[in-house]
């Protein structure tokens, strides 16, 4: 088959084709309805103040074939949601996670320490990838000896990530559109034309990555 661009990470509504594959990212709350496939998880922003009937949802839906990942979930230093009640919540996705066997998308900001900490103790199971990513490169290369993966989205297209996409480990990244506008393939391009690579290998590659971490063929 001819492989597609995947974008691992989407909050818009957009219809995967044979020539594009797009993960759209459902965020559990009070009321929602979900594609398919999808990813499934209770983001930081918006845990409840008594998230049981959350956990409940995620752990009634999550289970589904077309739930090939849980999160986004984390840890998010400049929102309001008590930091007692985002650990919790995201210690309790990890072991959900575990549970099921499937991959973890982490939201994490100002708190990667914070993270790696609890990843750590809750002894995950899992692939995790720290979705969004756009910090320094020596945080990329600290996420890649954990064993763990980043996706990078839309930041990149403005030129001050340059380094940090020269240094990328191939096996070890994501691309995404998160909740932008911007096209899959447009990151995929600039990609390569900062690593001067061809852009049919490196589909290829992460088409690979995807395929080793995610219960998931494509084009099924």
């Amino acid at each position: 088959m001819r492989v597609p661009f995947i974008d691992i990470h989407t909050h818009c509504t957009v219809e995967s084709t044979a020539q594009e594959f797009s993960l759209p990212n459902i965020i559990i709350a009070k009321n929602y309805l979900y594609p398919l496939p999808c990813s499934l998880g209770i983001h930081p922003w918006y845990i409840d103040s008594s998230p049981t009937a959350q956990l409940d949802a995620l752990h009634d839906h999550g289970r589904k074939d077309s739930v090939l990942a849980i999160g986004e979930c984390g840890l998010d230093k400049v929102c309001d949601t008590p930091w007692i009640l985002q650990e919790e919540v995201f210690r309790k996705q990890i072991a959900f996670a575990n549970s099921v066997g499937k991959p973890l998308i982490v939201h994490c900001v100002r708190a990667h320490q914070e993270c790696f900490r609890i990843l750590r103790e809750e002894k995950v199971q899992v692939p995790v990838i720290f979705h969004g990513f756009e910090k320094h490169p020596n945080l990329a290369q600290e996420i890649y000896q954990l064993g763990y993966y980043i996706s990078l989205g839309t930041s990149i297209l403005a030129g001050k990530k340059n380094d940090l996409v020269r240094q990328a480990l191939l096996d070890r990244i994501f691309l995404e559109t998160d909740n932008k506008s911007t096209k899959i393939v447009d990151i995929y391009k600039y990609f390569c034309a900062v690593r001067e690579i061809d852009l049919d290998q490196f589909k290829e590659q992460i088409y690979k990555n995807f395929t080793h971490i995610f219960n998931y063929q494509l084009g099924a």
